[in-house]
């Protein structure tokens, strides 16, 4: 390694060395010619010492204003001032030093040596970028040609692409216009390409320059905006590509800086983000313990996530999956003081377990994120669904209760309601073992958030649909008019947190989650954004109802009242009242069934319990 750094540092003096006699040659020979034309050749001899403390003074000058660090194939307009700069401060110097001592030159001198050497200074330090340019015009025609690609955004980032793909023609982009929002900035020329217009040109630009690709590099742009330009770009057949954000566009001319990825499927949820109303997280997180069981999970991990960047005085992470805890501590140990958090493994189906972690830790709120989630391994293993998500579930609440824990908040999700699967119908009666709790007299406050799905959880549709396509496909719908509510993890979290800070005992919250969107529709549009064709690059197929599927999932019952909170994301249901007495005999029916491990009594008594309007056992 040392060699390496040796090797490196000589290649560095090299360069600087081989620069600095490039700059002594030229500007000598632009003081040679500024004798020539103000007197002639013979002169030179007279002005001699004048001139070498012109060409060193020049020297110096570029060295001052780091000159010599800028990788001039990528420079930018910043750069040539400095080198402008550096050239103006020696004709300054020089005829303030001539007036000083009168060395006999002229002010014409001055001024003629002074454009030749920045000249010179121009055209040494751009011959990179002029090569690279005829390359790029004179290039091997019968070679295959980078993709024509419009350049949507005409700031900071958008000249950065062009100048990249300009000077890098391997990556296959070939920059033939900019478009822009800004009506001022309509038909003027941006890093040597005109601004063609807005939104409304992206057909016809895609058409008159026979565009494949369009780059949207604006770094300031919401979901909306993005939504829009990319949809208007499907509809023209476009390939579409976002530069990733530069945290000071300004002040970043080193293009390489700048990376291209393809756009982000969560960019183009049909809705905006909610907004963040901080006095609720604050309210619920900031200063408190709080205790997240299944926090290695995708949900889970994200609450954790939060409950540190919100400021909670110490956070208990609680989860079985060993796998999970090691990667969460690998990410949180360079985020985060160790002393921020902990890491307990353990299951909620140990009572024990959770009766020792809360006396330890003393939890202030409770996340209960803990469950089986995949519909179809619950259809196959009952037991464990009881197991986990029905009993952990209890032990959870009966722990929190005893140890007085302030909020317990139950995730929950959108397949509680009307459930046609295992899965949902064990969540469904967590919701009611919540509702049954919060109706004794207790100190904890018991609440539960019901959710759709997901963008981007472990096992969910999104990676599911990448991998197929990755693979070439085909990807595999269940059912053409399925159709499912989606949020981001983050965005779920956060209305999570909130919800809890409004929370009373009893309390079930129902998350805003706009439209719901077709699964077939979401396929189409990932196998798109790989710059691929439905159906012609990757197939789709339709492979039928799985069991415990439903084609549209909801969110509420019909018979629940949903009212208002203060938060414009966040809804409240009023539930019927729970029937404890037989919500008491099916526990025992549950541990009875799950004792013998017989998965159809478990069956049954679940749906003896929940609304079965979907289920036919």
């Amino acid at each position: 390694m040392g060699k390496i750094k040796t090797r490196q540092k000589a290649e560095i003096r090299y360069f600087y060395l081989l620069t600095v006699l490039k700059d002594l040659v030229a500007f000598i020979s632009a003081y040679t010619i500024a004798i020539a034309m103000e007197f002639n050749i013979d002169y030179f001899g007279k002005h001699n010492m004048f001139g070498w403390i012109a060409v060193l003074l020049t020297v110096l000058s570029l060295f001052l204003t780091n000159g010599y660090r800028i990788v001039w194939r990528y420079a930018g307009l910043q750069d040539v001032i400095r080198v402008v700069f550096a050239h103006v401060m020696v004709f300054f110097a020089l005829i303030t030093l001539n007036a000083i001592v009168d060395f006999g030159a002229t002010v014409s001198l001055i001024t003629i040596y002074s454009y030749f050497a920045l000249s010179f200074s121009v055209l040494l330090r751009f011959y990179q970028l002029i090569f690279f340019t005829m390359i790029r015009i004179f290039a091997d025609k019968s070679k295959i040609p980078p993709k024509n690609t419009i350049i949507y955004g005409a700031g900071f980032t958008g000249a950065s692409l062009v100048k990249r793909f300009m000077n890098n023609a391997d990556e296959g982009y070939n920059p033939v216009c900019i478009l822009d929002d800004d009506a001022t900035k309509h038909k003027k020329i941006i890093a040597g390409l005109r601004v063609v217009g807005g939104r409304e040109s992206i057909h016809d630009a895609l058409k008159r320059y026979r565009a494949t690709t369009v780059v949207i590099a604006i770094t300031d742009i919401n979901r909306e905006e993005l939504r829009q330009i990319y949809f208007e770009c499907v509809r023209s057949n476009a390939n579409v590509k976002i530069a990733t954000n530069i945290s000071d566009a300004t002040n970043t001319f080193n293009v390489d800086a700048i990376s291209l990825k393809n756009i982000n499927i969560t960019d183009l949820l049909h809705r905006p983000e909610h907004k963040i109303n901080q006095e609720l997280l604050d309210n619920l997180i900031c200063g408190n313990v709080i205790m997240v069981t299944g926090g290695a999970g995708s949900i889970g991990s994200e609450i954790c996530r939060q409950a540190l960047q919100y400021g909670c005085k110490h956070l208990v992470i609680f989860d079985h999956f060993e796998n999970g805890m090691f990667d969460i501590n690998e990410e949180f140990s360079r985020r985060f003081p160790k002393d921020r958090y902990s890491l307990v493994v353990g299951t909620v189906k140990d009572r024990e377990k959770l009766r020792i972690v809360m006396n330890t830790y003393k939890p202030d709120v409770v996340f209960h994120a803990a469950a089986y989630k995949h519909v179809p391994m619950m259809e196959i293993n009952c037991d464990e669904a009881v197991k986990n998500n029905i009993f952990g579930t209890k032990n959870v609440i009966d722990q929190c209760a005893e140890n007085g824990i302030k909020k317990f908040i139950l995730i929950s999700t959108d397949k509680a309601v009307n459930p046609a699967n295992i899965m949902g119908a064990s969540k469904r009666m967590a919701e009611l073992l919540v509702e049954s709790k919060a109706s004794e007299e207790s100190n904890t406050v018991f609440a539960a958030v019901r959710f759709g799905n997901v963008l981007g959880s472990s096992g969910s549709v999104i990676p599911t649909f990448i991998k197929q396509i990755s693979n070439g496909g085909p990807v595999t719908v269940t059912h053409k008019d399925m159709k499912r509510y989606f949020m981001t993890i983050p965005e779920a979290v956060r209305l999570v947190m909130q919800a809890g800070s409004l929370a009373k005992s009893g309390d079930v919250f129902v998350l805003d989650m706009g439209d719901p969107v077709y699964i077939y529709d979401l396929a189409c549009d990932l196998i798109r954004l790989s710059g691929m064709e439905p159906m012609k690059d990757i197939k789709i197929e339709v492979t039928g109802l799985r069991p415990g599927e439903k084609l549209f999932e909801e969110l509420r019952f019909n018979t629940e009242d949903v009212n208002k909170t203060t938060h414009d994301g966040i809804f409240i249901c009023k539930l019927e009242p729970v029937d404890n007495e037989l919500l008491e005999s099916t526990l025992v029916d549950l541990q009875l069934a799950v004792k013998n491990m017989d998965n159809k009594a478990a069956e049954k008594a679940i749906f003896t319990m929940v609304p079965d309007k979907y289920r036919n056992i």
